[in-house]
């Protein structure tokens, strides 16, 4: 009956912690871009996720994502990296389209997982359609870049839960549960 107990407390304990959560980062609501005057590399930050390139190669602006929303301009033959914080992720989709409609381009897509092997994607650019991505988990980072202008929106990614994260959150119960053991 203990270990009933104890399993159903360390079960408990286990699914109170928060669980990872899908964003979507829109730029609807740009915020200052960050720019390392030593290295030129500018840097934009939402939900969670970092964008990074030099700093002439990509602007957030109002009015050109999908339906008219927020977008990121990203510049012909530059290069812009997506990140997690430090740590890993799964890319699920996102929207990407030209920014001069009148062009013809292609979009790689390169992502690097946490075992570092690679994967790259390469895309027609047209009127902002939405791409979804399979198998494009516990990811590094992610690399857009293209031979024409264009604009990414609404790029949705979930944060990995952390093993170790998991692990802490339960270890209260093991150790309440070890005391009990040793007062019997």
């Amino acid at each position: 009956m203990k270990k009933l107990l104890t399993s159903l407390a360390c079960a408990a304990a286990l699914s109170l912690t928060a669980g990872a959560q899908a964003a979507i980062v829109t730029f609807d609501s740009p915020g200052v871009i960050d720019i390392d005057n030593t290295t030129n590399v500018a840097t934009y930050h939402e939900a969670g996720f970092r964008f990074a390139g030099d700093a002439a190669s990509y602007l957030p602006i109002d009015g050109i994502g999908s339906g008219g929303t927020g977008g990121l301009l990203v510049f012909a033959n530059s290069t812009l990296t997506f990140t997690a914080g430090g740590g890993l992720f799964s890319l699920l989709a996102l929207d990407y389209g030209l920014f001069d409609p009148q062009a013809a381009g292609m979009l790689d897509i390169h992502g690097i997982f946490g075992d570092n092997s690679q994967l790259t994607e390469t895309r027609q650019l047209g009127n902002l359609p939405g791409f979804s991505f399979q198998g494009w988990s516990n990811l590094k980072e992610v690399s857009f870049s293209a031979n024409a202008d264009f604009v990414l929106d609404n790029v949705s990614a979930v944060p990995e839960p952390g093993s170790m994260a998991l692990l802490l959150a339960g270890l209260p119960v093991l150790v309440l549960a070890r005391r009990r053991r040793v007062r019997y």
